[in-house]
């Protein structure tokens, strides 16, 4: 019995030396494009719902392409986030809001 729990023991520090960095969890807060386009147009104006703030901190916008990339703060609670968010604004109106198209979060 005892051989088996260093069998063990070993195995799992075995696998967690091998596994690239890249495949262990992150402890950022990990936000998807559809989840954030839909908090977006949840949230009522000025960005906060309960414990819940998106702040938009920096927001710039390529008028030939459409193409904008912002940086956003994520406020849950007492903790937060920074992410940038590169999106296409679909509705034209120069800034990062509902309606526009999330291409990546970083």
């Amino acid at each position: 019995m005892k051989r088996s729990i260093i069998l063990v023991t070993f195995t799992l520090l075995a696998i967690l030396l091998l596994v690239p960095s890249s495949q262990v969890g992150s402890f950022a807060q990990q936000i998807s494009g559809t989840g954030f386009s839909v908090l977006l147009c949840k949230l009522p104006p000025g960005g906060c719902a309960g414990e819940l703030c998106v702040t938009i901190v920096s927001d710039t916008v390529d008028e030939t392409t459409d193409i904008g990339e912002a940086v956003v703060k994520v406020t849950h609670g007492t903790t937060s986030s920074m992410h940038t968010v590169t999106y296409e604004d679909s509705n034209e109106d120069g800034g990062l809001d509902c309606g526009d198209t999330i291409i990546s979060i970083s």
